[in-house]
């Protein structure tokens, strides 16, 4: 590796994306939070999930007057309907005096579904519990700081809680066990389990980690199922600069090694 090279570094800035149940995503925004707040205290107080909906003026008023929210029609329109393709509100009909008509008229109104919250307690408790591993996970992650090292741990499948440190000044190997020849072992490497089965099936090593010029460096020879940091895939051929305390998968998917790499 000479310095040539080292200018022709590939820097990437992502952001990880986090996976999250529809239902969770329906109430991350402050308009349909509120909005299932109305429909929660107004079948409370009334002691009934279908004698007494809300329709959409209803709705529109109590969003203004207790939440000083203020939406068109059309838009409350389209945060009821994310909040029914949640399975959290149902729409029904009913019969009401409406502005400017004479005469009851039908219109569109909401309750709030009996097992609305159910489904997503059972994804807040899943996730908890994958917070706690991930939790456990950094803090073991974390005891091999020292010197500037590089702390990498793998974050799934079987070789999942593993810790490797890697020191300024040693160049290591990651790949699975089955894609390493005898002259590769003779360099410091991790060896993945088989198991990682889409982890490249070329008979190299994946990916090679370095440190130069006060950075640590990774770079994907020509691995066949590709490197990447968040969702953006490292160009092969080509040292990358890491940032501290980045994510490498290697390959995406089932099958892939996911490693956390912190400096």
């Amino acid at each position: 590796m000479n310095d040539s090279d080292i200018d022709k570094t590939v820097i990437l800035d992502s952001e990880g994306s986090d996976l999250i149940s529809e239902k969770l995503s329906a109430v991350n925004n402050k308009a349909r939070f509120s909005i299932l707040e109305i429909l929660r205290d107004h079948q409370k107080y009334n002691q009934s999930q279908s004698k007494d909906p809300l329709y959409s003026r209803e709705i529109n008023s109590e969003l203004l007057n207790k939440y000083n929210i203020e939406i068109s029609p059309q838009r409350l329109g389209q945060l009821m309907k994310q909040l029914k393709d949640a399975n959290m509100v149902k729409e029904v009909e009913i019969k009401k005096e409406v502005p400017n008509k004479v005469g009851k008229r039908g219109v569109k109104a909401y309750v709030l579904k009996e097992d609305a919250f159910e489904d997503l307690f059972l994804d807040i408790t899943f996730l908890s519990d994958e917070l706690f591993t991930f939790f456990d996970l950094y803090k073991s992650n974390q005891k091999f700081h020292e010197d500037g090292n590089c702390v990498l741990t793998v974050f799934n499948g079987v070789d999942k809680g593993k810790t490797f440190k890697v020191r300024k000044d040693e160049t290591v190997l990651i790949g699975r066990k089955a894609n390493f020849s005898q002259d590769d072992l003779a360099s410091f490497s991790i060896l993945l389990d088989n198991s990682y089965d889409t982890v490249s099936n070329i008979s190299k090593p994946h990916l090679k980690l370095f440190y130069k010029d006060d950075d640590w460096y990774i770079i994907d020879e020509a691995s066949s199922n590709g490197t990447f940091i968040g969702d953006l895939e490292v160009q092969k051929g080509r040292p990358t600069k890491l940032k501290p305390n980045s994510f490498l998968k290697l390959s995406r998917g089932n099958g892939g090694a996911v490693i956390y790499c912190s400096f």
